[in-house]
């Protein structure tokens, strides 16, 4: 895959070829070191002195997003710098039109994908895997929210949720994944990992879908503009699809 985009295309580099990326033992470590200080320490002193009546408010969940994915990013800065590489260069993000193409896609997986992956998981296990335990985080999320909370919260799951996932699982440790594993054990490896840090082992076949669908989009392209807008799209399907529910 092209590390700047254009001018690399352009020059006859395929988008599926190697770029530069971190060594995946260091990509590891700094996005350990990033999620542990921001999502665990940080994330968890904000929880512990936020205003928890009636559970975790739609403010106080924003408010950790916003300092765990600031640590993560971080992490990619650190990386950059270690591999002396431009920022830009190492996570290659240009957007362009045929991007939009990520809208369908992200819509289908979200639609048609990810519930068919479960229909045999559900035949099989129809407790576990029954629709409301699946959607029981977003819809916490959604029942906390209401009127400009939910513009927030709309905010932190459609935008700044993709960009930076994007940036740190696609960008930094796919990239780095593919540079040793090739181009579908590294897309599998991070698609996997991705559904497991979220912690939700119900979530985690229909997540490291997702994950696939996003990494495939990068694979493509070369970009991260383009798994950016997947995911996004993907996002806002689920969670526009709670909010009219609840209305």
């Amino acid at each position: 895959m092209s590390s700047i985009d254009a001018s690399s295309n352009s020059a006859g580099v395929s988008p599926s070829e190697p770029s530069a990326s971190v060594p995946l033992g260091q990509a590891l470590a700094l996005w350990s070191l990033g999620w542990s200080v921001g999502g665990i320490v940080l994330g968890g002193l904000i929880y512990a002195i936020a205003p928890t009546e009636g559970g975790t408010g739609t403010v106080t969940l924003a408010v950790m997003a916003i300092v765990s994915w600031t640590c993560l990013l971080g992490a990619l800065w650190m990386a950059s710098k270690l591999q002396n590489i431009g920022f830009r260069q190492l996570y290659p993000v240009q957007f362009r039109w045929s991007d939009l193409i990520g809208i369908p896609v992200g819509v289908a997986a979200q639609v048609i994908l990810v519930p068919v992956a479960y229909l045999p998981l559900r035949a099989i296990w129809p407790e576990t895997f029954d629709t409301s335990a699946l959607e029981e985080t977003a819809q916490e999320l959604v029942d906390a929210a209401g009127g400009w909370k939910t513009v927030l919260l709309v905010v932190v799951v459609v935008i700044g949720a993709p960009i930076v996932e994007e940036f740190v699982y696609r960008g930094l440790l796919q990239r780095s994944a593919t540079a040793k594993l090739g181009a579908v054990g590294g897309v599998v490896a991070a698609s996997v990992f991705f559904g497991a840090i979220h912690l939700r082992p119900v979530e985690l076949p229909g997540l490291t879908i997702a994950g696939l669908v996003f990494g495939l989009m990068l694979l493509r392209t070369g970009r991260l503009g383009s798994s950016i807008v997947t995911h996004a799209a993907f996002n806002a399907t689920g969670i526009f699809a709670l909010l009219m529910t609840a209305t």
